[in-house]
């Protein structure tokens, strides 16, 4: 593989149903990853609908479920290890059935995350805060395409150019 080529691989996740300017700004920001990936600024693109939250036991009934999991838990271990805060996914909260009267445990999901990979791995998720800054979905979108490199430090860049 030519060691110029780019590795850079996002995953964005867009809640069905939601509302109107929601779908707009998803409408947007998928407009803009694709175009990103048509120029080769990102090597690959995904596409992923989720709903408005998860409830684990039931989503390890199905592969589909199980794989959400599987990136939810990736996040999570992104989190830890980045000193960020995803706080936009509601981890694990009570839920009370009307009819039944029985407590479960949901993920609630935003309405547009974004997963960013780079030789495969895990280098970024949106939303999330960091040092007291929230980094959006489109904050990321526009990072991918003002650099070469969309995971270096920007500190680190600054002082490259000085």
């Amino acid at each position: 593989m030519d060691s110029t080529a780019n590795t850079v691989r996002v995953e964005l996740f867009v809640r069905s149903l939601c509302p109107e300017d929601a779908t707009h700004q998803q409408d947007y920001v998928i407009d803009r990853l694709q175009s990103l990936e048509e120029t080769g600024r990102i090597a690959d693109l995904s596409i992923l609908i989720w709903g408005n939250r998860i409830e684990p036991k039931l989503a390890q009934r199905t592969a589909a479920g199980r794989r959400l999991l599987e990136r939810l838990s990736m996040f999570e271990r992104w989190e830890r290890e980045s000193d960020a805060s995803l706080d936009a996914f509601d981890w694990q909260h009570p839920v009370t059935n009307m009819v039944s009267e029985e407590s479960f445990s949901v993920i609630t999901l935003p309405t547009l995350a974004l997963a960013e990979y780079v030789d495969g791995e895990l280098q970024h998720v949106a939303p999330c805060t960091r040092e007291g800054t929230v980094h959006r979905v489109i904050d990321r979108v526009s990072r991918l395409a003002e650099t070469a490199h969309p995971t270096e430090d920007p500190e680190l860049e600054r002082t490259v150019v000085q």
